[in-house]
């Protein structure tokens, strides 16, 4: 014989019941997304876009060899939305004969993840300023002051200087703008190259190197070659630099900048074609581009019709794949500084009329 239940026994169990029920309901009231996912998400959208970009890059150095037309699409936006819920419900019953059951607990989470990318073109006057508006000047010089080498921007921004020109089209610079290159990549190794741009009241700067050689020693030398190279007077310490390919006295410094389109025409003479393409005639004629004297191209493009085990970036177009190495530091380093120029190409500056002050002998 089953001995009988007390109320009060019974009574505790749908108590307890309903206290968990309860405790169910606050979890999910407190529940948030966690500040982790910020740094999880800033980190992966921000390599994401970091490598869309360099394939980007070069997918369109790639298409400009081929007389294609290049096409950009910036990331305008990403906003990543999170929703996060939840509900529970609980239903205690007395015992009863005919329904032992004296609780019913019940409950259902929500998580959803809703990222939203937004592109936009580069199109009208974005285009053109970013593509097809030579770098100015005096931007040139800015670079020089950031401490970028002048190996690095003389043989990848600047066409000409005082009528020495850079590589052009697969044909190689003249022997005057790699010494000039050369020269003053050792003055400014020896810290003898410090620039300072004031801007003036019509959007120009003033550019001065501010430290001077003594006559005789080997940067005393250097600042004397300088000279000789770009045919400045002797007796003037301070010349104005100029948009142009030739100076009009000797007392300017013409330099002929490219724009972003001629830097990416230049970085396509350095892609490996296949020999196919160029038989039948797919590609812009032209010597393999040779960077400088020494026949290195700027950025060496390689080329196959199967994906690269391991790259810097890869691209597909027309049935091959076009990559740069991954141990192909310089390659990388060029590049790399191709896409910084782009952001310097939108600020959207006049073009500038600065003063140069050269160390005299």
């Amino acid at each position: 014989m089953t001995a009988p239940v007390h109320p009060l026994h019974s009574m505790r169990r749908p108590r307890r019941g309903l206290l968990c029920a309860l405790v169910l309901l606050a979890l999910a009231g407190c529940t948030s997304v966690p500040p982790a996912r910020v740094t999880a998400d800033r980190m992966d959208y921000g390599q994401v876009v970091a490598e869309s970009w360099k394939r980007q890059t070069l997918l369109n150095v790639v298409r400009l060899r081929y007389a294609d037309a290049p096409m950009f699409l910036d990331v305008a936006s990403i906003i990543n939305s999170y929703t996060i819920g939840g509900n529970a419900s609980a239903q205690g019953t007395l015992p009863s004969n005919t329904n032992p059951n004296v609780l019913q607990l019940g409950g259902t989470a929500i998580w959803s993840n809703t990222p939203t990318v937004t592109y936009q073109p580069l199109l009208g006057d974005r285009f053109t300023r970013a593509l097809l508006q030579p770098i100015p000047p005096v931007s040139v010089f800015q670079l020089l002051q950031g401490g970028w080498p002048v190996a690095l921007v003389f043989r990848t921004v600047v066409g000409s200087v005082n009528g020495l020109r850079n590589t052009s089209a697969g044909v190689a610079a003249d022997p005057g703008f790699v010494e000039l290159t050369e020269v003053l990549t050792r003055i400014q190794q020896a810290g003898h190259i410090g620039i300072r741009v004031e801007p003036r009241k019509d959007g120009s700067g003033v550019v001065a190197v501010i430290r001077r050689a003594e006559p005789g020693t080997p940067l005393g030398n250097d600042s004397r070659r300088v000279r000789e190279l770009l045919g400045l007077d002797d007796a003037v310490s301070e010349f104005e630099v100029v948009y142009g390919l030739v100076p009009s006295q000797a007392t300017e410094v013409a330099l002929l900048s490219r724009s972003m389109m001629e830097i990416m025409l230049q970085l396509g003479f350095g892609i490996d074609l296949p020999a196919a393409h160029v038989n039948d005639g797919w590609v812009l004629p032209g010597l393999r581009q040779a960077g400088d004297a020494a026949g290195r191209p700027l950025v060496h493009i390689r080329s196959s019709p199967d994906e690269p085990a391991q790259a810097y970036a890869a691209v597909p177009y027309k049935g091959h794949w076009y990559w740069i190495d991954e141990t192909d530091v310089e390659s990388k380093r060029i590049f790399t500084f191709l896409m910084i120029l782009f952001s310097l190409a939108e600020t959207g500056q006049a073009p500038a009329a600065p003063v140069v002050t050269v160390p005299s002998r």
